[in-house]
């Protein structure tokens, strides 16, 4: 007996094209360029609801419908062959609904010539059914369905659901679509140009606004495209890995006023770190993890993560699945008086650090660490264990620059799976101009 996939797997790596320039001079395909298909591409899927049933598309492939009504035995099926079907698209990069009108909407839909769909896909076509009718993509006079093409970029990257508009992304622009009823149904407004998302996941709503990362910035969206001031853009687009950019997914934090995004770095093909805005202090921090996929909490009291292996629940508990962690820190970037044009000296350290469990054996140890000149690596002067007992620690400590890390070793009962659980709060250090001497 032999067996294949309703849908064939695609790859586990972003390819940009086939053809001329992406292979061997002269080989193959040499003086063509083609269009990579959604079995030979990245796997990334969209999906979202209408009504109580779940329309999903893989990029690049097709576009299915698993109906609420058949139960969780049924499988989804090719939205174009259910019956009553009329030219529904065959082809998508992205489906997303229309929240209060209920349109389905199809990005980079296959076009209609005669009276089917070409099964080519055509990367700035949107198409979008009549109204309460994902069946019913033929425009009539009659009803609402219809199309678009957007002008600016070369294919649409990405789109997200705002406040009664839909933020729409090509690779160098930006759009709002906005239902406006007959006899157009959609208005679509180019909002910015030179500001593409840099891959398909790669934008998120949140408090403020869309977030989005785009090619060497980050912005925000809330009626106006405005970048975001960041203090670490040069740590993240200096090591990233840009032809995986299409691996990139933006994240909320509701719970905690963040925005993120997990991406990859140059030296790794998979996603390996993360970068966070804070949306209320407007800072940013960043780290190490592997997470491809992120839910933010609400359907779940706790945000849930994957890797390949296992879901994760964050924000719960201190242990690191059962096990405790080591060499947990958080450390400040350079800090320095009159833009390091003067020497400073920290004489002492009020910490601000609560302990959520073991308060009367558990301790950190903050590090203050300067240097002289920006090129000099840092140099440790003092470290100072703190418990909850700890008021103020007494430190020497003299340079143009100065960086306060915040580090614990969990396993301090030696057991191997206790964890301390502590926060960082307002710290505050004593810091005068000094010379050097």
């Amino acid at each position: 007996m032999d067996g294949a996939y309703q849908i064939n797997v695609g790859l586990d790596a972003y390819v940009p094209s086939a053809g001329w320039g992406s292979g061997t001079w002269g080989s193959s395909t040499f003086g063509s360029t083609s269009a990579i298909s959604a079995t030979g591409q990245l796997r990334l899927w969209t999906h979202d609801n209408f009504g109580e049933d779940l329309i999903i598309n893989p990029r690049g492939g097709g576009i299915y419908r698993w109906k609420e009504n058949d139960g969780t035995d049924a499988r989804a099926v090719d939205l174009s062959g259910i019956s009553g079907a009329n030219l529904v698209p065959t082809l998508g990069l992205q489906v997303i609904t229309s929240e209060v009108d209920r349109h389905l909407i199809v990005l980079g839909a296959d076009p209609i010539v005669g009276s089917s769909r070409t099964g080519s896909i055509d990367p700035m076509l949107i198409a979008f059914s009549d109204q309460e009718n994902a069946l019913e993509f033929e425009p009539l006079i009659t009803n609402t369905a219809g199309s678009l093409r957007l002008s600016s970029g070369s294919k649409i990257v990405g789109a997200v659901k705002s406040r009664q508009e839909i933020v729409i992304f090509s690779d160098t622009s930006v759009y709002s679509m906005q239902f406006v009823g007959p006899p157009f149904t959609f208005a679509v407004n180019l909002i910015n140009e030179a500001t593409g998302l840099i891959g398909p996941k790669a934008a998120v709503t949140g408090d403020a606004g869309i977030y989005f990362m785009s090619y060497g910035s980050f912005y925000i969206y809330n009626g106006s495209v405005q970048k975001l001031p960041c203090s670490v853009l040069d740590y993240v687009f200096s090591d990233f890995n840009v032809g995986q950019a299409f691996k990139i997914h933006a994240f909320t934090n509701s719970e905690n006023n963040e925005v993120g995004w997990f991406y990859p770095s140059s030296s790794a093909s998979e996603i390996d770190r993360y970068v966070i805005y804070n949306t209320q202090e407007q800072v940013w921090y960043y780290g190490n993890l592997e997470r491809h996929a992120w839910l933010d909490s609400g359907v779940e009291n706790f945000p849930q993560a994957t890797n390949d292996n296992y879901v994760y629940q964050h924000e719960i508990g201190f242990n690191d699945d059962g096990s405790a962690m080591t060499n947990v820190f958080i450390e400040s970037s350079d800090f320095d008086i009159g833009d390091g044009d003067q020497f400073s000296s920290i004489s002492s350290i009020i910490p601000d650090i609560r302990f959520l469990q073991d308060t009367n054996s558990g301790s950190v140890n903050v590090v203050t660490k300067v240097r002289n000149y920006p090129g000099e690596s840092l140099t440790t002067k003092a470290t100072s264990e703190i418990s909850s007992n700890t008021t103020k620690a007494n430190i020497r400590a003299r340079g143009r620059q100065a960086v306060v890390r915040v580090e614990s070793n969990d396993d301090q009962s030696g057991s191997g799976n206790v964890s301390l659980g502590w926060r960082l709060g307002a710290t505050r250090l004593d810091v005068k101009t000094d010379g050097r001497r």
